[in-house]
């Protein structure tokens, strides 16, 4: 994460505090007794990839920390497809009841800026509740790739070209903006290939059907068991989990993206709960046993208020907005 949007994220957070405990206090006494109840049932908690990639894993990380402090079952639902947007419009239309949650990512951002028209307006149907982490995406190749560093990589791109390709999470996904911005930093042709998330392009990749990919963490323990080769990471910095790694912007200067996860319900769900699922939120992000989890997996936890959230995500679609017309990206 680059230190502009670590102070962006601070800023927001501190400035939110006060916003937050005032809406504890306004709520009314109804919605303020519905989150002393809540939940009383289980929860739902939509991912809006196929199973096995990293948002699912994470998932099911952070659904059992929350099923612990709630005494309730928290339920992972793979809502895939779309690009997101699947998941994002089962939410939208859900209940505002708090019992319906989407595992917001960083494509929700994305996707305004390549659709003309949604079946929902991220920034006004579904209303943030917390920022969960922070990762890199792993830049990496089959285990028998010649190409054993990203030099190697950005010279065969420059002499095949079009020859070679990359597979992504889907179309538009942030693995695809990845690989397209490092084929205008080499002006190559590599050929994007989709995959209906990060599970089934990774078997691709092991299969050596494809050159190269941005995986998200879920590849992580394959690339400690060499099984592939990391040749780089996403973030401006090294990740602690692979410190051997380079970045992508100690060779490409300014080639700096990441993956974020929050918690979103949908509009109109009662403050008071919003609150009070985020005051869960914040203790489990403390919790030993869970950091140790996000360190093992590359992921930073990331503290946040529902305002401060709110700020963040606003900040996010109007930064992809400009790089996916930078890129050239649009989707119908």
């Amino acid at each position: 994460m680059t230190s502009e949007r670590l102070d962006s994220l601070q800023a927001a957070r501190m400035a939110a505090i006060g916003a937050a405990a005032c809406a504890v206090l306004a709520a009314g006494p109804a919605q303020a007794l519905a989150a002393d109840a809540f939940p009383s049932r289980p929860v739902i908690l939509v991912v809006p990839y196929a199973p096995g990639g990293g948002a699912d894993i994470l998932a099911r990380t952070v659904a059992k920390y929350l099923g612990r402090e709630w005494n309730q079952p928290v339920v992972v639902e793979s809502r895939a497809g779309g690009g997101t947007t699947i998941g994002a419009s089962y939410v939208a239309r859900a209940k505002p009841d708090g019992y319906t949650l989407l595992i917001s990512v960083t494509q929700h951002a994305i996707a305004p800026s390549l659709f003309k028209q949604l079946p929902y307006d991220y920034l006004k149907d579904l209303a943030p509740v917390a920022l969960l982490s922070d990762s890199p995406f792993i830049l990496t190749v089959p285990e028998r790739s010649p190409y054993g560093s990203l030099s190697d990589l950005l010279t065969a791109l420059q002499r095949k070209g079009s020859s070679m390709n990359f597979g992504s999470s889907g179309p538009a996904s942030v693995p695809h903006l990845a690989g397209e911005m490092l084929n205008q930093a080499t002006g190559a042709k590599a050929t994007h290939i989709p995959f209906p998330g990060t599970a089934p392009a990774f078997t691709a990749l092991l299969g050596e059907q494809i050159d190269y990919l941005f995986g998200d963490t879920s590849v992580l323990p394959s690339v400690q068991a060499g099984k592939v080769k990391a040749l780089a990471v996403t973030t401006r910095d090294r990740s602690p989990a692979l410190p051997d790694v380079p970045a992508m912007s100690e060779t490409i200067p300014g080639f700096a993206l990441s993956s974020w996860v929050g918690l979103e319900a949908p509009a109109g769900t009662p403050p008071a709960i919003v609150t009070a699922i985020n005051a869960t939120v914040q203790k489990i992000l403390k919790d030993p046993d869970l950091l140790k989890s996000f360190a093992e997996t590359a992921k930073v936890p990331l503290p946040s208020t529902p305002a401060g959230y709110g700020d963040f995500r606003k900040a996010e679609v109007e930064k992809f907005r400009a790089l996916t017309q930078k890129i050239g990206i649009k989707l119908e």
